[in-house]
């Protein structure tokens, strides 16, 4: 069977040092492959560095910063090969990364491979092995804060969008990222429009790479937070998750609420809940689409656990950063 060919995307901002480890790393792979590089109008020397050091990759560099989806979108743009890889650029991937993570693409009734992040300082911890969501369709990483081998046998919803494989016909079919996006979110999102037109995911288990998550906002960021909640907004009202009953309006406050809450009162913050309420009004603005529940492999009481379990670590100040 002949090798699935891959085109890597990466789109950056003012991440010139991260870059150079990410691509040198891919440099280093086991199999052949192209990188698109989509340069969110960097101002830190990045076009430079790309042209002298890198000169093999295909830069697209734009006027201003557009954002995670529509920068992948632009530099899915030019893609000729059978598969698109996403890779963040502060993720380090381990040599033989896209040859383990095409390989479940071999299988035709396969349209995304999840690969497995580790956190950069605890490699021995998943930071996310792909998405599964809860009866609200809220997204939790696969593994997170877990050892690498209690990861579930069960395939994700979909991957991660910092370790992700589509094939690109797929990708193009459903029309790339909602652009709606600016960041976060729109990786479940595609996931949930691919599943829904009929695609599967796998876990690539064995494709490993390094994250070092939050470098671009700051994984503990207002601007982090006012995304997080726009995006969680969003899809719940694209997805019309609240208007499957009053059972399922309580899930969602119980779950979201208190985190709103936490926001408003011990960080003095108005704009998680500004962007709730934007993210509310665009997602209702849009054709709906089905919420498919039957996705969900997380229990509420699980999910609810997991939040208690999140604030508490806030509140005592032992949360890593990737849910700060």
């Amino acid at each position: 069977m002949q090798a699935v060919q891959a085109t890597v995307v990466i789109p950056t901002l003012n991440g010139a040092a991260l870059l150079t480890e990410t691509l040198e790393a891919l440099a280093a792979q086991t199999v052949e492959h192209a990188v698109v590089v989509v340069d969110n109008a960097s101002t830190d020397g990045t076009a430079e560095l790309l042209a002298e050091r890198f000169p093999r990759v295909r830069v697209v560099r734009l006027d201003e910063n557009a954002g995670f989806g529509r920068a992948v979108n632009r530099g899915v743009e030019l893609a000729d090969t059978e598969v698109v890889v996403l890779v963040n650029n502060d993720v380090v991937c381990e040599p033989e990364f896209l040859e383990r993570l095409l390989a479940p693409l071999a299988d035709e009734r396969v349209s995304m491979a999840a690969g497995v992040l580790l956190q950069h300082e605890r490699p021995d911890l998943v930071d996310s092995a792909g998405i599964e969501l809860d009866a609200t369709l809220r997204s939790w990483d696969v593994g997170w804060n877990r050892p690498l081998g209690d990861l579930p046998a069960s395939e994700p919803v979909g991957p991660c969008g910092g370790a992700a494989a589509y094939r690109t016909e797929a990708f193009r079919a459903v029309g790339g990222f909602d652009e709606t996006f600016f960041a976060y979110w729109e990786d479940v999102d595609l996931a949930l429009r691919l599943r829904l037109a009929g695609h599967r995911c796998a876990r690539a288990a064995d494709a490993r790479a390094l994250h070092k998550h939050g470098q671009t906002l700051g994984a503990a960021s207002p601007a982090q937070r006012r995304l997080e909640a726009f995006g969680r907004a969003y899809v719940l009202a694209r997805y019309r998750v609240a208007r499957r009953g009053p059972r399922k309006r309580l899930e969602i406050a119980a779950l979201d609420w208190p985190v709103l809450v936490v926001h408003l009162l011990v960080r003095r913050e108005l704009g998680p809940l500004r962007e709730r309420r934007r993210g509310t009004r665009a997602g209702l603005a849009r054709p709906p689409l089905r919420a498919p529940l039957e996705l969900a492999t997380v229990r509420f009481s699980e999910a609810l656990r997991r939040q208690l379990d999140l604030l508490r670590l806030r509140a005592t100040g032992n949360l890593p950063t990737h849910f700060d």
